[in-house]
């Protein structure tokens, strides 16, 4: 272990000489780092002896995996700000920029430092996990297993055996501890819930509101009555607490679909380009600059519960590893971003801003893509049905233009879902061609709305009707195919760690083998070989370096 830490300590050594450092003292950073990354692969079945963790040996992994990816990360960002430092010649130092990347390598490698010394002391002495270290699936599955003990209805009277008294008493001193641990449990969820809804829609931020105040009551009612109920009855609000919970969990999914085409939606429309522009040429008013800054802003805070939510929803520890670093990565940017539009002054301040915004970009495209790799494609399509049908209803009593040009552009995003391999092989022979027969109406759609010229609203308003029934087949013809499939996957789904949910998430499609890689292409994982993040991100390594 002490080997590891000298290693860190060499490479927190190399980042302080980067701020002039050139090509030759990044590829000294990359070799240093790479015998650290080799040595604690060998370290990690000693200090994690299997890769089904729990607790808090699980959130250490977790934190040094987001680490060599966020250090990944800022070396190709180093190498590019190195590169175009060369091209500017007479040793030109883009420092603000260096320093940036290298304040966040530092950040990671101390990060790795306290991790490895946690996880090595956790590993000697377990300590139990505290619940704000959860996540909403988690604390949701934690509660709703709790529930499940209470359908258990422990005998009234008392038995002549011994034996059977004693177990009853110990069975009703477990449930009442359960009854007490439960409350703040399901405290814990509602947190999470209203954290996402402060982010969502507005009309979806008052359902879910309301949702956890009857999720707080029925709580609140459960551990109030339960020493004065009998086991029957506590059986029966146990059960209405338990439906408050799946009709929170229900919503949150629905809700965070919405916000998926919302928020993806308002990436093009708030892009970080047009607000370079704007911020560059000063041509914009105050009020429409602060109005473009603060739907920017709103859109990064849904961008990061959308990331949290989908974390916990997904079971793929390289997936989960991707989120979290796009959103430390577009976290980071989101504070000094801004600040670099508004200071393109110099041909330094100008290369800075289009360095940011390149990573932001890359870091953004990668975020949305392996969101889509996450999302059940049919639940995906229903949200979009939902979002159409109401749209049709609204335009034959009132007929908005530029509103339905929005829900037509949204449909983008549905487009953008089915352009990635996975997602598009899963659809079948049947499923391609209406694809295909939904893109074209989806373009006329677009094209319609888009004209100068004044079009029959009746016409338009069919064509809406005819991409709803287009798109309605198609997911009637992917539902064939999941159906078909699953037949075939119900034994492996059965056998699921009991770690993960194994309820049903309908924003999450069933577990595959692939992720998303930079390109947009798939990283090919075995699924027998979970725990081979560490090589992946050694293999990144080495093509840097």
């Amino acid at each position: 272990m002490e080997k590891l830490f000298i290693q860190l300590s060499a490479c927190t050594e190399l980042i302080e000489k980067g701020s002039t450092g050139n090509i030759c003292w990044l590829n000294k950073f990359c070799a240093a780092f790479h015998k650290f990354a080799s040595d604690f692969k060998l370290y990690l079945p000693e200090l994690a002896p299997k890769y089904d963790l729990e607790g808090n040996i699980k959130i250490h992994v977790e934190t040094i995996f987001l680490c060599f990816t966020q250090v990944l990360t800022c070396i190709t960002q180093l190498e590019r700000t190195i590169n175009i430092e060369e091209n500017l010649g007479h040793g030109a130092h883009l420092l603000v920029t260096r320093t940036h990347f290298l304040e966040r390598i530092d950040w990671c490698v101390r990060r790795l430092h306290a991790s490895l010394y946690q996880l090595y002391e956790e590993a000697s002495a377990a300590t139990e996990v505290k619940l704000e270290d959860l996540s909403f699936v988690e604390l949701l599955d934690l509660s709703l297993d709790k529930l499940e003990s209470y359908n258990e209805i422990v005998p009234e009277s008392i038995s002549d055996n011994e034996d059977d008294t004693n177990s009853c008493r110990d069975l009703n001193e477990v449930q009442n501890c359960g009854a007490h641990q439960l409350y703040t449990e399901v405290n814990h969820i509602v947190k999470h819930a209203l954290a996402f809804a402060n982010v969502a829609l507005a009309s979806d931020k008052k359902a879910l509101s309301s949702i956890c105040e009857t999720v707080l009551d029925e709580c609140t009612a459960f551990e109030r009555n339960f020493d004065e109920h009998n086991p029957g009855e506590r059986k029966l609000e146990a059960l209405s607490l338990q439906r408050a919970l799946y009709s929170l969990e229900t919503y949150l999914n629905e809700a965070l679909l919405r916000l998926i085409f919302t928020s993806f939606f308002d990436i093009e429309k708030v892009s970080v380009i047009r607000l370079k522009n704007i911020l560059q040429l000063c041509e914009a008013s105050k009020t429409s600059v602060d109005k473009l800054i603060s739907d920017f802003d709103v859109n990064m805070d849904r961008i990061q519960q959308i990331g949290v939510i989908a974390i916990a929803f997904t079971e793929d520890v390289k997936t989960k590893t991707i989120v979290r670093s796009c959103l430390a990565s577009l976290e980071s940017l989101d504070s000094c971003i801004l600040p670099a539009f508004q200071l393109q002054t110099t041909t330094s301040g100008i290369q800075h801003a289009d360095i940011l915004e390149h990573h932001f970009k890359e870091e953004l495209v990668l975020f949305r893509n392996i969101i889509h790799e996450i999302i059940d494609s049919r639940a995906l399509m229903s949200s979009y049905l939902d979002i159409l049908a109401e749209s049709i209803h609204s335009a034959e009593k009132l007929y908005p233009k530029d509103h339905l040009l929005n829900i037509a552009q949204m449909g983008n995003i549905l487009h953008q879902h089915f352009q990635l391999k996975v997602n598009y092989q899963a659809l079948g022979e049947d499923g391609k061609r209406l694809h295909q027969d939904f893109v074209l109406i989806l373009r006329e759609c677009q094209a319609v709305l888009e004209l100068s010229i004044h079009v029959d609203p009746k016409r338009i308003i069919k064509r809406f009707k005819i991409l709803c029934s287009v798109l309605a087949k198609l997911r009637d013809a992917f539902g064939i195919i999941v159906n078909q499939g699953s037949a075939c996957a119900t034994e492996n789904s059965l056998t699921m760690s009991k770690n993960f949910s194994s309820r049903h998430r309908s924003f999450t499609k069933p577990r595959k083998n692939d992720i998303v890689s930079n390109d947009c292409g798939l990283i090919t994982s075995d699924s027998g070989q979970d725990n081979d993040l560490i090589s992946f991100q050694l293999t990144e390594i080495l093509k840097i370096s």
